[in-house]
């Protein structure tokens, strides 16, 4: 097979979204609560006291995307070797991450998935081991665009040819 050489992450974008959680987590909670606490007889703190409806919004998408939204991803295909890294930003700090490191002959077959209510897309890989074993192993993505999952897909599919 020719040179491939195929290096994408989302570490930009990635930073960005979670860069802007804390700052909707510190203007929306964090503020108004230090107004509301420490000047309770301000003009600003007035506001905040009547508007909760902006916190609980702001806590309700904060959450949601701690929680579901943010995967950083690493994807690396050269000539011999597939590696895949996928792991929650913010909540898999201490956890093991979806990691895997295959040679070509491995791979049997690939599929995108698009989840629903998020910017997450699920990759499936399925890996025959040297045993024989099949095994499906799955990539949490977030954010990654429809140029990048065209390019993958076309090296996949060379690779997929490629061994049978």
């Amino acid at each position: 097979m020719r040179n491939i050489n195929l290096k994408f992450n989302n570490t930009t974008k990635i930073t960005i979204l979670v860069g802007g959680l804390f700052f909707l987590f510190f203007t929306a909670i964090i503020i108004p609560e230090w107004f509301i606490v420490y000047l309770p007889f301000s003009g600003l703190s007035d506001f905040f006291t009547n508007n909760i409806l902006y916190r609980i919004l702001s806590a309700v998408f904060i959450l949601y995307f701690s929680i579901f939204g943010n995967f950083y991803y690493s994807v690396n295909i050269d000539s011999y070797v597939i590696q895949i890294t996928s792991f929650r930003v913010l909540l898999d700090l201490f956890k093991n991450k979806d990691y895997v490191d295959i040679p070509h002959t491995m791979l049997r077959d690939y599929s995108f998935f698009d989840r629903p209510f998020s910017f997450n897309k699920t990759l499936m890989l399925k890996i025959e081991t040297q045993s024989g074993k099949k095994v499906a192993k799955r990539f949490n993505i977030t954010l990654m665009s429809e140029k990048e999952i065209e390019r993958i897909s076309e090296v996949f599919d060379r690779i997929i040819v490629k061994n049978n």
